[in-house]
């Protein structure tokens, strides 16, 4: 947890997560739901929080901001595209309840309640110090391609595109798996794959051509003729 969080703040924001994981409804929660799973008495919330709404919103954001920040330095330890995006996809298995919070908060924030509103005017007013997962992909993006005012969009959607991806796999652990025949690996290897490319395509884009371009090999990236196949990532 942060440095500076106290107890009862750090035993409130874990059993609104707890509950979350569990499949509680965030705008259907009561304090004394919440109070009861932290092991606080009701009154107790009111010395840290004004409502139910900013607390549940301020521990949704909390976590989705550490998990992200977590991951970054890991990231930061890779070299390439494509180690990158296997080590992210890998920590997504690894933590599986990051992973449900990730799709429900992403359903959260799609809702107009209080609480839904409330982490958007937090996500939109975030120090530049905070990382979250759109900033995440931005940020692996950036570290492949040069991006100036004339390629901004261009970037931007290349950014929605590997995001729209992560979102496809965190569906995937969340639903998707025990109802297809697709291992994990499997999984890795063709969102990897697909990202590389559409990063190499970008770059082939960029240098004036789609197809006959050869993409450059110096970023470390495989091409995709050159992934590995499943089961020997």
């Amino acid at each position: 947890m942060e440095k500076g969080l106290a107890p009862k703040v750090e035993a409130l924001y874990q059993a609104i997560m707890a509950l979350f994981v569990e499949g509680a409804d965030l705008n259907t929660l009561t304090v004394a739901e919440i109070a009861r799973k932290a092991g606080i008495g009701k009154g107790t919330v009111y010395e840290y929080f004004d409502n139910k709404e900013e607390m549940i919103a301020e521990a949704a954001y909390y976590f989705a901001k550490v998990a992200c920040q977590r991951m970054y330095k890991k990231l930061e330890e890779k070299e390439s595209l494509y180690e990158r995006m296997r080590l992210f996809l890998q920590s997504m298995d690894e933590e599986m309840n990051d992973i449900v919070c990730f799709v429900r908060v992403l359903h959260v924030m799609m809702d107009n309640t209080t609480i839904s509103n409330r982490l958007r005017k937090m996500v939109k007013n975030k120090s530049a110090e905070e990382v979250l997962i759109t900033d995440l992909v931005r940020k692996i993006i950036e570290a492949e391609v040069e991006i100036d005012e004339e390629k901004e969009n261009s970037a931007a959607y290349l950014e929605m595109m590997a995001f729209s991806r992560i979102i496809c796999y965190a569906l995937y652990q969340f639903e998707m798996k025990e109802r297809t025949n697709i291992a994990p690996g499997d999984m890795h290897e063709m969102i990897c794959r697909d990202i590389c490319r559409d990063v190499e395509d970008f770059k082939a884009r960029e240098a004036g051509s789609r197809r006959d371009v050869k993409p450059e090999r110096e970023s470390g990236n495989p091409a995709p003729d050159e992934l590995p196949k499943a089961g020997k990532l």
